[in-house]
């Protein structure tokens, strides 16, 4: 998965010479958390987050006539870091994981080839790639056994399943342990499982989610 198909588009953004009341009024009136900051050429100059503005912008403190004046007068240029982190579109989602995990960033940028923002990646975007890699949206059973890293092992399962005519939705490795997502109960399989000599270490029935109601 590519981060161009997981991202948030289109993009509110802000000029950086807006100041940081008007930066925070769009964050509270679009209910966003995020906000990326580019300047008359629509070039990306950082980002900024209510967490950011707040600190020199406090909602509920007493702010005498000068600083409310001033605050309100204060561009966001002031407040944002140098050199922005940003992905590009056609980067994989989890470079973009190890991106954000690793400067200890919220969101992420992202810019196409022509480094023009297109979107914006943020850690709720990442939760939903993984909750998607692991099935969990729908019901199934997940069956977790332990992972013998070697030759066939992985195309022996397939075929082990494929055989008792069962449908593995997904399949996802965790170091020494990997985790199948089955449609359905799947008490036999299990057994099956177990008879065969695959150390199985966790057995969950994940409840398939309710549907929605028509208006």
């Amino acid at each position: 998965m590519l981060v161009k198909d997981l991202m948030s588009w289109p993009v509110m953004t802000v000029y950086d010479n807006a100041t940081v009341g008007e930066a925070l009024d769009i964050l509270h009136r679009k209910n966003i958390r995020h906000l990326p900051v580019v300047d008359l050429n629509q070039a990306l100059v950082g980002v900024v987050s209510e967490t950011d503005l707040l600190k020199v912008f406090p909602r509920g403190k007493e702010l005498s006539v000068f600083e409310t004046n001033l605050l309100a007068r204060t561009p966001v240029s002031k407040i944002i870091g140098k050199n922005p982190i940003y992905v590009y579109s056609n980067v994989i989602v989890e470079e973009a994981a190890l991106i954000m995990r690793t400067n200890r960033i919220g969101c992420l940028p992202v810019l196409d080839e022509n480094q023009r923002l297109v979107g914006l990646l943020s850690k709720n975007d990442i939760i939903d790639a993984f909750i998607a890699s692991l099935g969990l949206g729908e019901g199934g059973t997940r069956i977790t056994l332990l992972y013998k890293k070697k030759w066939g092992f992985l195309s022996e399962l397939i075929s082990f399943a494929d055989k008792r005519n069962v449908c593995i939705d997904n399949i996802v490795t965790f170091g020494a342990e990997l985790v199948l997502k089955i449609k359905g109960k799947a008490d036999e399989f299990v057994n099956d499982l177990q008879k065969a000599g695959y150390h199985i270490t966790d057995v969950s029935y994940i409840e398939p989610p309710p549907k929605a109601q028509a208006e």
